[in-house]
């Protein structure tokens, strides 16, 4: 009888390990294999949308995507990149980070651009540093330019007897202020700076199309184009859709890369990290709280990481209502 026992609690030990190593094994095979479809050759699609500023408000805002084109340089299976464009450009400095990532991107591999809906002033300056550009033929594209708007409120002000009281450290401090007129030196000074931003402009477009400056200067007047005018005018390579341009990245990336034709190269969209996610759902609340500094977890922690976006998020909206500097804009007169 005792026999019976020890024999039943060893078949009973033996079916748990041999379980508990199947499963483990089961696992194992799983996580190869999704390791396997993550690591396999493909292509990625990246979306650019809305206004391009240096603020971190979604997936597709312009730093994100800044940041995953560069990751996706050290990334070897990818072999091509996509990246969709819908925006009306926006401030100067994101879109020399966008145009700079494009192209060290393309420097290791092909990225072609496919503009939506437009792709103009910053949205272009993105995209010229591409391996390849593709426009629908209604796209709006072009505005290349540079622009600088405030507004003069004296007249008003002054019916309703209000007057401003400023206080300075130098003659330029209140440049642009809504309580009077510009001055010419003033006038001149902002004239200066936006040729020098607007020559920054075109020689880097004359670079990413390899054209002729001065080709690029005289189409570089903030003139609208369809995309069909765009291509006439070489600024795009290529008329056709989304698709059209996925199936051209796949020829390039085979051409590239030496791969065979019958490699499929299957296309991803970009995932979103935990930050990323983090970000879009901050710039949906419309809290205006500030957190104290406080450590949780230690240093380089998720916690902190949390703290840190929740603290920048919260309170930059209310740092940025009392910045009454307006920015320099790559982007349509009409868009502002």
């Amino acid at each position: 009888m005792q026999l019976n026992r020890i024999i039943a609690l060893a078949l009973v030990a033996v079916c748990f390990i041999s379980a508990t190593f199947g499963i483990q094994r089961r696992q194992m095979d799983e996580a190869l294999n999704l390791k396997k479809v993550l690591d396999r050759d493909r292509l990625e699609l990246v979306s650019l949308d809305g206004v391009i500023s240096g603020g971190r408000a979604s997936a597709s805002g312009a730093m994100a995507v800044r940041d995953r084109l560069r990751e996706l340089i050290e990334e070897d299976s990818v072999k091509g990149v996509l990246l969709s464009i819908n925006s009306p450009g926006g401030t100067v400095g994101a879109s020399k980070e966008l145009y700079e990532a494009v192209k060290d991107l393309s420097a290791k591999k092909p990225v072609v651009v496919s503009m939506l809906d437009q792709a103009t002033s910053g949205g272009y300056y993105t995209a010229s540093s591409a391996t390849k550009i593709y426009a629908n033929a209604g796209t709006l594209t072009g505005s290349i330019g540079v622009i600088l708007s405030g507004f003069n409120a004296k007249e008003f002000l002054d019916k309703v007897g209000i007057q401003s009281q400023t206080i300075k450290t130098g003659p330029y401090k209140d440049i642009f202020s809504t309580f009077r007129e510009l001055s010419e030196p003033e006038r001149s000074l902002l004239q200066e700076l936006l040729q020098s931003t607007y020559q920054e402009f075109i020689t880097d477009v004359s670079k990413g199309r390899n054209m002729d400056l001065e080709v690029v200067r005289k189409l570089a007047d903030g003139r609208i184009y369809t995309g069909k005018q765009a291509k006439d005018n070489k600024l795009v390579d290529a008329l056709g859709t989304l698709d059209e341009a996925i199936a051209d990245l796949r020829v390039l990336s085979r051409k590239k890369f030496g791969l065979p034709e019958a490699k499929e190269l299957p296309i991803r969209k970009s995932p979103e990290s935990f930050e990323r996610l983090l970000d879009q759902f901050l710039s949906q609340t419309n809290v205006s709280i500030a957190l104290p500094f406080f450590d949780i977890g230690g240093n380089g922690s998720i916690a902190n990481t949390i703290v840190d976006q929740l603290s920048s998020k919260l309170t930059g909206k209310n740092m940025q209502s009392g910045n009454y500097d307006p920015p320099i804009l790559l982007m349509p007169s009409w868009f502002n």
